[in-house]
């Protein structure tokens, strides 16, 4: 499935939700639709006739090749109702500082701590959508750092111990756009251009401080302004957009995740967060959920030990 059908069929808000959501045929239902939006076709034979097992497979009336409706999707192979996956979902998108394990653990119910922090990492792994528009317009750029020990060490793009994030902002006026980040081995621009170049439209009119990673984005066709902080009497302003939702980001970080996390895993960390921030103005929260739905659906499985591994996600499914 590699286009989306664009529809406004989701839930409005928390009773609405529960009220659709409280079966298992109402799960699948929604499910199918998404899967299989003009209508179901065998992935072996092509045939659009169908039944649905007492198992809640749909078999091709043609060949009888039998398809699981989370089969190629991150729920694949779950043992757990669907009803717990799309209460998880639903917390997911429409919390505004989102989840940790423990909170989604508390609110399903579930036995097992590692449960629930795999189910995140499967939900983190479909926030990004591929073949997204890149920013454009005027665009912030910047890098800050998470996680490390605070007082001691080097600070700085040297700064020891800690993850570097390459962050961009569109500005719309006085407004923040869309955002991107990104996790960067160094601040060097073998680091800083590649990520510009698959985020950031040619043509931009990009705004950077001095630094010097930044040197060579005229040669690959934006309109750079490079403003030296120090040489500004408004310094306040310089790069405002981007420091305020770096603040944002260092604010979740410690709120929400009590500042922990490994590196393998930060960059699912930024994905959620550039979802929800993406989002931040869609009129209903039941809009949010309905794109992570979608997605989980067209995100190929994430098996355990990818996860582990902290290995993205395959991408879209078959």
């Amino acid at each position: 499935m590699d286009q989306f059908t664009i529809t406004e069929d989701f839930p409005k808000n928390q009773a609405a939700f529960d009220t659709r959501f409280s079966t298992e045929e109402a799960c699948q239902t929604y499910l199918y639709e998404l899967r299989w939006p003009d209508g179901f076709k065998c992935i072996r034979c092509g045939e659009t006739r169908h039944w649905k097992s007492n198992r809640g497979l749909y078999i091709c009336f043609r060949c009888e090749h039998q398809h699981s409706i989370t089969a190629g999707t991150i729920m694949a192979g779950t043992r757990k109702p669907l009803v717990l996956w799309f209460k998880a979902m639903w917390w997911f998108t429409t919390r505004k500082s989102g989840v940790n394990a423990i909170n989604l653990q508390d609110l399903l119910g579930l036995g097992s701590y590692h449960t629930a922090w795999r189910w995140l990492q499967k939900l983190r792994s479909c926030t990004i959508r591929q073949n997204r528009e890149k920013l454009s317009g005027k665009v912030e750029v910047d890098e800050f750092y998470l996680g490390g020990e605070y007082g001691g060490g080097k600070r700085g793009r040297g700064a020891e111990h800690k993850c570097a994030v390459a962050i961009a902002v569109e500005r719309k006026g006085r407004k923040l756009g869309r955002i991107r980040l990104q996790l960067i081995d160094d601040c060097s621009s073998g680091q800083l251009i590649p990520f510009m170049i698959n985020n950031v439209s040619q043509g931009s009119v990009v705004t950077t401080d001095g630094w010097k990673g930044y040197n060579d984005l005229d040669s690959e066709g934006y309109d750079h302004l490079q403003v030296v902080r120090s040489k500004t009497l408004e310094r306040e302003s310089v790069l405002s957009g981007a420091h305020l939702v770096i603040s944002l980001i260092k604010r979740l970080m410690i709120g929400t995740f009590q500042g922990r996390f490994e590196r393998k895993y930060l960059q699912r960390y930024l994905d959620e967060y550039v979802f929800r921030f993406n989002r931040r103005a869609t009129a209903s929260v039941g809009k949010r959920f309905y794109r992570i739905v979608q997605q989980a659906v067209a995100t190929k499985a994430l098996p355990k030990k990818q996860i582990i591994l902290g290995v993205p996600s395959l991408g879209l499914a078959g």
